[in-house]
């Protein structure tokens, strides 16, 4: 239940709080003046709450002070039950109740949240240790700026001074009041103090900021109205101009947020001089009024839809697409979990903090917030529906493969159209459209109900049918033992699918460390590969199943289902190799039994086969083993599920810097780092996983891995993965990430084949490096006119076959990686023959054009693929001359 509370109550505070001090560490490069940011913009944000809150508080001693003769009176005469029932009958009578005493502490209660939050937050945050700022020499630690070397220790001055500035601001703004409100005011100063004296200096120096403009605060509140108005808008516009001057002449950065923030600068300087006309124009517009009965509907609505999409509706949309990728993380073993957190944190950002501030306010403030509610909720459907953006797939740590950016003419459509939005739905306001815009949120509000609830009921459906097969124990290895086992004196086949592998980096990860060279000893690489499909579900089981399983071959056996025909795919090779006497292990086979974490029960029937789920299970005990500390997954997708379904629901032109290319707005992004390792700790440690076995004659291994499908920069020239990167190697890509994971990839597999050679295996070994596709929607070096990235459809491809030998040469023969069966299990498997049809594998099929699929599959029905004249290309020869590759004129 604290949990819960605190969810509700303290965490949308801390979010805002994190917003703002990325925001400022991005514009000024400097964390001390990030503390300073937030203070101000924090201080400045509840200025409004503090205001109303000094409004009921004057209430409240005003009644007291009418009502103190007479109840003194009552006290003095009357005792015991007899003053308890006098002293109720006198309250009534004045319409008053001795709960609304509570009114006198509203400022009070209103710091209690923000000073939670910020020590929390501030308390924790890694990015003050170690950091100097003026006099501060850590801002992660207490000041001690006034040591004593006889004592070994120091004062800490910044409480101190905090604390004073707290008693001069209550001295001033408790003049005149009772020695109630006096001590309550000091009481509060010496707490807080106490509570801060030994905290970081940041959060420190962040509170005391917060006291300074609580002095400023209660000087200005004694201020007539007028004066208040023009103080208060020369403060913004001056802060504004500040801002803006900084991030046009003096902030070097990207150019389309610079843009932002200028024209935002400028219409927050210009906002609070217009505001009194504006009203003034309200003013003069007739319009039919609204009960209060009526706001509230609206409001309530408007604010349960915003709830519903930002906590339930988004997250189930995510989560739906792929619920195993969110299942058994961490600690947390439903995806459902992650929803339910979501609608909690809404529920603060969303219901709780909006109803608090709406009853705080006068009818007339209560329609503004009303409507701006209303306006708020409709253009998060609109952008939600409407503007959804196109940023690629999106991978369970919530990373986009495409870039998050909108040019002018898309920004410039999506505020024109929002625009006509708040003028229709203003135009309905004025005019007393009531049962219309009460229609209009309550259907809206019923209409995303029932499709997150058959969200929930899908992912629910989809992580009883993981937990059949799936135990958390599959996840996490405390060791490592041997899951390989080589034959010494007989055939070994390696075959090695790395998942999005991009083949053109090659030649110049081998340019940048030639040694690459002499370590691929017998390999030949093939750029001129083609793939089948540009994404896993459809590139990968051609590689496992040959020809047959490309989109045209599956689709030319229209009697059995697709997922049986992909589960053929997966059994093949391994069937075969086990009934011509290998032992077979194969890892994490991609969708077995069509799931996206691999059903390894459909080897359960077959002999000499065992089946291993490695991504992930060696994580963390390389984390352990390189003393590296990284938050819980689970913990970085409870915070950033929010910010994503926040994304979707936020204009255009706002997307990019929430995104903040993949962190959401987090101070820090090393929790990314782990989804890499799951893939890469696998091949760091695929030494130890292997054992040599006299015992043995012959011996298959099929491996998957993830490492090239990750992003996170690397150490160069080693590319090993390390907190903070120095050295980004002096490759032509050494600033794109994806070139740094194939590079780990290629240079983890090169100390694996030293290992091999020093165990006198590698040359009775037979191995092929292939990959299932590449980068998705991006070409690096191919640059063609086609309507898509050829690159994404060229599969790497190594080979060495048994006994080879000299430096890793090219070879430009055209190659698909429908080829693997046939060169793994050549001569050592004598005619093999595909065991589900009975048809001979071979490579001769490529001398024919190959059909491409080059959408992400779609299933047309149960048995077939969706393939036409709009989703395939034919290719033949060369994949990179661009007049190979034809559409086909009609497909059957």
């Amino acid at each position: 239940m604290a949990d819960i509370l605190y969810t509700v109550i303290i965490y949308p505070i801390t979010q805002i709080l994190e917003f703002v001090f990325v925001f400022a560490q991005k514009l000024f490069k400097e964390t001390g003046l990030s503390v300073i940011f937030i203070s101000t913009v924090v201080s400045v944000l509840c200025l409004p709450l503090y205001m109303v809150a000094e409004k009921w508080q004057q209430i409240e001693r005003d009644i007291e002070k009418k009502l103190k003769p007479k109840a003194d009176k009552i006290r003095k005469i009357f005792s015991g039950d007899e003053r308890y029932m006098i002293l109720s009958a006198y309250y009534r009578q004045n319409h008053y109740h001795p709960i609304y005493a509570l009114r006198s502490s509203f400022g009070l209660l209103i710091q209690v949240p923000f000073f939670i939050a910020a020590y929390s937050y501030l308390s924790q945050l890694q990015a003050l240790k170690g950091v100097s700022f003026l006099f501060i020499n850590d801002l992660g630690k207490p000041d001690a700026l006034l040591t004593f070397a006889a004592w070994g220790g120091g004062i800490n001055i910044l409480p101190v001074l905090m604390t004073l500035i707290n008693c001069v601001a209550g001295a001033i703004y408790t003049r005149g009041l009772d020695i109630k409100d006096k001590v309550q005011i000091y009481g509060m100063a010496l707490v807080f103090m106490v509570l801060l004296y030994n905290s970081p200096s940041g959060l420190v120096l962040y509170w005391t900021l917060n006291n300074v403009f609580s002095l400023l605060k209660n000087g200005y509140i004694k201020l007539p109205f007028r004066k208040k108005h023009f103080l208060l808008s020369g403060i913004i516009s001056t802060f504004a101009v500040f801002l803006l001057y900084y991030i046009l002449f003096i902030h070097h950065g990207n150019l389309k947020i610079r843009t932002l923030i200028a024209v935002l600068s400028v219409v927050t300087g210009i906002l609070p001089w217009i505001i009194p006309f504006w009203g003034r124009i309200i003013k003069k517009i007739k319009y039919i009024s609204w009960t209060s009965k009526e706001n509230f509907i609206i409001l309530i609505f408007s604010l349960l839809i915003l709830w519903m999409a930002t906590g339930i509706f988004l997250p189930s949309m995510l989560i739906g697409a792929s619920p195993q990728e969110f299942s058994f993380i961490d600690n947390v073993k439903s995806p459902i979990s992650f929803i339910f957190n979501a609608s909690v944190q809404s529920l603060g950002l969303f219901i709780f903090y909006p109803l608090m501030i709406y009853f705080l306010f006068s009818e007339k403030v209560k329609r503004i917030i009303s409507v701006l509610m209303v306006t708020t909720s409709f253009s998060a459907l609109c952008n939600m529906f409407v503007f959804p953006g196109n940023y690629g797939l999106i991978s369970s740590d919530l990373v986009f493969t495409g870039t998050v950016s909108h040019n002018l003419r898309e920004i410039s459509i999506n505020i024109f159209v929002l625009a006509i939005l708040f003028a229709f739905l203003f135009l309905i306001y004025i005019r007393g459209g009531k049962k219309i815009l009460s229609f209009l949120v309550i259907t809206l509000f019923i209409a995303l109900v029932p499709i997150s609830i058959k969200n929930l009921f899908f992912i629910n459906a989809e992580f009883n049918k993981l937990s059949q097969y799936y135990t958390p124990e599959h996840k996490t290895e405390e060791s490592i033992s041997p899951i390989f086992h080589f034959s010494k004196t007989g055939k070994n086949v390696l075959v090695i699918m790395l998942d999005m592998a991009e083949s053109v980096f090659v030649p110049y990860i081998f340019e940048e460390s030639h040694e690459l060279y002499q370590k691929y000893d017998g390999f030949v690489y093939y750029p001129n590969t083609v793939t089948f499909n540009g994404w896993t579900v459809g590139g990968a089981p051609p590689i496992f199943g040959g020809y047959e399983y490309t989109p045209e071959g599956i689709n030319s056996r229209s009697d059995i289902s697709l997922h049986k025909k992909r589960n053929e795919a997966l059994l093949m090779m391994p069937m075969l190799f086990s009934s011509s006497g290998f032992s077979v292990a194969i890892t994490d086979p991609p969708y077995a039994d069509n799931n996206w974490i691999p059903d390894l029960r459909i080897y359960d029937d077959e002999k000499n086969i065992s089946g291993y789920i490695t991504d992930g299970a060696y994580t963390d005990l390389w984390l352990k083993r390189n003393n590296i500390v990284l938050p819980p997954h689970s913990e970085v997708l409870k915070r950033n599920i929010l910010w994503y379904a926040i994304f979707r629901e936020i204009p255009l032109a706002f997307r990019q810097a929430v995104y903040y290319t993949g962190s959401w707005c987090a101070p820090f992004s090393e929790y990314r780092m782990r989804l890499f390792l799951n893939g890469y700790a696998m091949l760091d440690y695929l030494d130890e996983l292997t054992d040599i076995d006299p015992q043995k004659e012959k011996s298959a291994v099929l491996m998957v891995n993830n490492t090239t499908h990750e992003n996170w920069f690397l150490q160069a020239p080693d590319y090993k993965p390390q907190i903070s990167v120095t050295d980004y190697g002096k490759s032509p890509f050494s600033k794109e990430v994806w070139y740094h994971v194939n590079a780990a990839a290629i240079k983890r597999l090169s100390d694996y084949f030293d290992f091999l050679k020093s165990h006198n295996i590698y040359d009775n070994t037979r191995i092929i490096l292939v990959s299932d596709h590449g980068l998705l929607d991006v070409s690096h070096v191919t640059k063609t006119g086609l309507p898509f990235h050829v690159d994404q459809f060229n599969s790497l491809l190594f080979i060495k076959d048994f006994n080879a030998k000299g430096a890793m040469k090219t070879d430009m023969t055209f190659m698909t990686n429908a080829d693997i069966p046939f060169f793994a299990m050549k001569e050592l498997i004598e005619n093999p023959v595909n065991p589900f049809t009975g048809n001979a594998i071979t490579d001769g099929q490529k001398n024919n054009p190959q059909l491409i699929l080059i959408k992400r599959v779609q299933d047309k029905n149960e048995t077939e693929i969706e393939l036409n004249t709009q989703n395939t290309y034919y290719i033949r020869d060369n994949i990179f001359d661009e007049n190979n590759w034809n559409r086909p004129e009609k497909y059957p």
